[in-house]
């Protein structure tokens, strides 16, 4: 095991418990998709997370929110119910507002009919492996065969799994009986204590070496009843080399396929517009420079020290342009051979901004994305009602 602790810190959410119910702000499942995503955003290897599977996808809920990741460039939704699926399948199309502010980089998104047991081509060279809620579904044959599927075939950098916590049950047994199946959801076919979950997750990193695992949870216990843990218990399990740690066993760059396995269907696929930035590097440096050095130009104007704000001409030094520009890469070379070739004047290592250079209008130059970025603020999206599967995972009607 390891120590993980959400990049953004711990979540300011509340749970409240009355002689008549208990209710969880935000909701449970809202907690569990902030966890996941700020687990998938994780700067130790956010930028290496470019395919993410989810497992269990069902009403595509979880993908609104992974949509929006831009180094994500592929998502392949699974599922077992075809119907539901295909129900489903035009929520995952791009937006309007996809087509007014286009990413940064390509998204090919598929929906697939398959299980989570089994092994198929389309799982191949996958970084990331969701699984919200689902494992609780499957029957003991299925749940078997999860751990080589995931990480002996596909062998990805990061994997989520969360499940629900039995152990919180004494509290919802307090307001309401739970199913006659003596589960909160009728399709559980189990439902797991932490012990019993840690117990099922060593067993996994015992049988692949290659990874550890965190145990983390989503939506707090009343206060004076945090014994019983979280409502939903997550796990974490990172590939060693994702640690700074050596890996035990070399990856195994051709996995063979599960002779058992049943191919998946697939079911729906589309693939986002984006905006492809043609220019060379030495381009892309100089609209920088000329943002930084407009926006240098406007604050001098609106800045109360003793400059005077009607006048002509204004210094800014190389040394600060460039640390303006690290981000792309400039060096302080390429910066001054841009502003020789576009004769803009530098003297005692400053630049001379002239007023006529940059005027208030929006100049030609700007960047790109700028126009689509403001219609995107200005476009309205129609969110849709949707159902909460579990009961105990709902707001009270107001």
């Amino acid at each position: 095991m390891f120590c993980y602790k959400f990049p953004c810190g711990d979540f300011q959410t509340l749970t409240t418990m009355t002689e008549t119910g208990i209710t969880f702000d935000p909701p449970v499942y809202e907690q569990r998709y902030c966890a996941a995503i700020q687990i998938l955003e994780d700067s130790r290897w956010k930028d290496h997370i470019k395919k993410v599977v989810e497992f269990g996808c069902a009403e595509m809920r979880f993908f609104q929110l992974m949509r929006r990741i831009e180094t994500i460039e592929q998502i392949l939704l699974v599922d077992i119910d075809e119907p539901l699926l295909r129900k489903n399948s035009t929520s995952v199309n791009p937006l309007v507002s996809d087509y007014i502010r286009h990413r940064l980089g390509p998204l090919n998104v598929q929906i697939l009919q398959g299980s989570v047991a089994d092994s198929s081509e389309e799982l191949r060279d996958t970084d990331a492996v969701i699984a919200l809620e689902l494992i609780e579904h499957v029957y003991d044959d299925v749940l078997s065969k999860i751990p080589s599927n995931v990480f002996g075939f596909m062998q990805p950098k990061l994997v989520v799994f969360s499940t629900p916590n039995s152990d919180y049950n004494v509290i919802f047994t307090r307001f309401n009986p739970l199913l006659p199946n003596g589960f909160r959801h009728d399709d559980h076919k189990f439902e797991w204590t932490r012990e019993e979950f840690k117990t099922w997750c060593l067993s996994i990193v015992e049988k692949y070496p290659n990874y550890m695992f965190s145990l983390l949870g989503v939506g707090n216990p009343p206060k004076d009843l945090e014994s019983v843990g979280h409502v939903s218990q997550l796990a974490v399990f990172v590939r060693k080399d994702f640690l700074e740690m050596e890996l035990e066993n070399s990856l195994d760059s051709t996995p063979k396929l599960d002779e058992e396995s049943t191919p998946y269907k697939l079911i729906h696929s589309v693939d986002y517009p984006f905006h492809k930035d043609t220019r060379t590097e030495k381009e892309k440096i100089w609209t920088e420079v000329q943002i930084e050095l407009q926006r240098f130009k406007r604050m001098a104007n609106f800045s109360e020290n003793e400059q005077d704000p009607y006048q002509d001409t204004y210094k800014m030094s190389i040394a600060d342009l460039l640390e303006r520009l690290h981000y792309v890469g400039a060096t302080k070379d390429v910066l001054v051979e841009l502003l020789q070739e576009n004769n803009i004047k530098v003297e005692d290592e400053c630049v001379i901004i002239e007023d006529s250079d940059y005027s208030d209008e929006e100049p030609q130059w700007s960047d790109p994305c700028d126009l689509s970025e403001r219609l995107s603020q200005e476009a309205v999206l129609i969110d849709q009602d949707q159902e909460e599967e579990e009961c105990w995972d709902l707001r009270p009607e107001t």
